[in-house]
């Protein structure tokens, strides 16, 4: 690529190796769990690449045909993302929504790929453009206390039950994660099935629970995105540090959730 990234995708990239770093240090990414996408098209600028393109394993949807993305690549480390260039890549998609063109970064390998959960971020991405939504980023990530509690079989036989038993462990659970959580129940990663349940289930919550898996969520930038996952994670942690401890949590009541929601336009 000739030129410089712009201020603003540096900023962006930034941000990125900041995340990882939470990331690895929750123990939220083992190895080379966890992905990080993010929408660059409308901050990038003209582009001037004359790289080759790479087939895609699966079809994009038609609407992010000519979009660029920042995403992990498959097999690297969240760790790795303090430098983005060397386990992430800029990609361009082309114009059939097939196949790919490395235009940044990628520097870990000479064959470097995105993620193999990339084509369920851009659905998640593209939806959320398709509804007017301000959602640029996406992340995956492994929350602990999240996925224990969805090894719960009455707390994550729905989406309801799980959000409310999130929620009552702390006003501000209910205040930052008002669209609540989605489950999503258990299905082989990377599977079509895992990527149009979870499209579905982040235009109605703010995070979705893959059940026995991990946590997925949206946002302006990986940080708010990371921000969903992260309180709704501090509601599953005290709820499960109480029933450790041998009780089961009152919570804060509906009649006040209700009064929260009224006072903060929820």
């Amino acid at each position: 690529m000739k030129g410089k990234l712009s201020q603003q995708v540096l900023d962006e990239l930034d941000k990125v190796g900041e995340l990882s770093q939470y990331l690895w240090q929750r123990e939220w990414a083992e190895r080379n769990g966890g992905n990080i996408s993010i929408d660059l098209t409308d901050i990038f600028g003209e582009l001037d690449c004359e790289c080759e393109y790479k087939p895609l394993p699966l079809q994009l949807p038609k609407s992010c045909a000519g979009r660029i993305y920042f995403v992990k690549g498959t097999g690297q480390r969240i760790r790795e993302l303090r430098d983005p260039a060397y386990a992430g890549c800029i990609l361009r998609v082309n114009d059939q929504a097939n196949a790919f063109q490395v235009v940044w970064g990628g520097k870990a390998s000479n064959d470097f790929a995105p993620t193999s959960e990339f084509i369920s971020h851009i659905k998640i991405l593209e939806s959320k453009r398709m509804a007017g939504s301000d959602h640029k980023a996406v992340i995956h990530t492994h929350p602990l206390e999240l996925i224990a509690m969805s090894h719960h079989k009455d707390v994550v036989a729905s989406s309801d039950l799980y959000t409310y038993t999130c929620w009552k462990m702390l006003p501000e659970v209910r205040a930052f994660v008002p669209r609540g959580i989605g489950v999503i129940p258990y299905a082989l990663p990377s599977s079509e099935e895992l990527a149009d349940g979870t499209t579905a289930a982040l235009l109605k919550h703010d995070v979705a629970i893959w059940e026995k898996h991990g946590a997925t969520a949206s946002g302006a930038d990986v940080l708010q995105a990371f921000d969903f996952i992260d309180v709704a994670n501090k509601g599953a942690k005290l709820y499960l540090m109480c029933k450790a401890s041998g009780f089961e949590p009152e919570g804060v009541s509906q009649k006040n959730m209700d009064i929260l929601k009224d006072v903060f336009n929820l």
